[in-house]
């Protein structure tokens, strides 16, 4: 980290009291006149620190159940839509089957109402039956016809948690961590009081960061938006240039000395990092 500071050097003079001219020549031999100009001065400040992700993301899966598939490993390049996982799908397939035929039953009974409502709106107005015998037909077919709404939402909701035993990526990304694997049993965060089975964790490694630990002495001589010269040991003859991006307010200290965490955004689109 470099910060530049504008300096004023005056030239100095020597006159000497008394002596020889020999003598005064002498002395000026290890002197010169400069012109006074503006000079900068550079000031570095060294820090240590880890590369990291800026944006991360936990994959986890809508349904619980049995992991039967995972399509991807640590390192992977994930397109968004990309299947990551299959979980077993013997539940909900039988919550579907049984939404299908309440809903063909829904329907019949639906049909039969309608039917009931028409004779009965003919007798009605012949009189042959009372107000209430009508009212109750009515009745009848309202419920019916909202029993088969009722049975198309649970159809559906069935279709939904179907799909959900696949989990696609919902971005792109690289896989940096797996959490589970084949044969596991994971639990749904909709379901899950602790927000359920993290399945893998992804990031977007085109633009990552340094979270580097400066000392309390130098923090104040850091402001955001300076550039910054990174060297990287996996790269010892290349250097790599980032900005300071925030300054994190919460200091820590480890064996009694003060650190402010740094970071600083690097651009990483040709991959060079992870």
């Amino acid at each position: 980290m470099k910060n530049v500071y504008t300096v004023l050097l005056a030239s100095i003079f020597l006159v000497s009291c008394g002596g020889s001219e020999e003598s005064s020549e002498d002395e000026f031999k290890y002197y010169s006149k400069e012109e006074a100009t503006n000079k900068s001065l550079e000031l570095s400040i060294e820090a240590s620190g880890e590369i990291e992700a800026i944006s991360t993301i936990e994959i986890k899966s809508k349904a619980s159940g049995e992991v039967l598939f995972l399509g991807a490993e640590v390192g992977d390049y994930i397109k968004k839509g990309d299947v990551l996982a299959r979980i077993d799908q013997r539940t909900p397939n039988n919550i579907l089957a049984q939404a299908q035929a309440d809903l063909e039953l829904s329907k019949v009974r639906l049909g039969n109402a309608q039917s009931q409502l028409i004779r009965g709106e003919a007798l009605h107005d012949e009189g042959s039956i009372s107000d209430k015998a009508f009212e109750d037909i009515q009745e009848t077919y309202a419920s019916a016809k909202s029993s088969v709404i009722r049975t198309e939402v649970n159809l559906e909701n069935a279709n939904i948690s179907l799909d959900d035993t696949i989990v696609r990526s919902p971005t792109e990304g690289t896989v940096i961590k797996r959490n589970v694997e084949v044969g596991q049993v994971i639990s749904s965060p909709s379901v899950a009081v602790g927000g359920g089975t993290v399945l893998m964790q992804m990031a977007d490694l085109g633009s990552v960061r340094v979270r580097a630990l400066v000392d309390e002495i130098d923090v104040g001589k850091v402001r955001v938006g300076q550039e910054v010269s990174i060297k990287v040991s996996a790269y010892r003859d290349r250097q790599f240039f980032g900005k300071v991006s925030k300054i994190e307010p919460l200091a820590k200290v480890e064996q009694n000395v003060t650190t402010f965490p740094i970071l600083i955004d690097i651009d990483n689109k040709e991959r060079s990092f992870f």
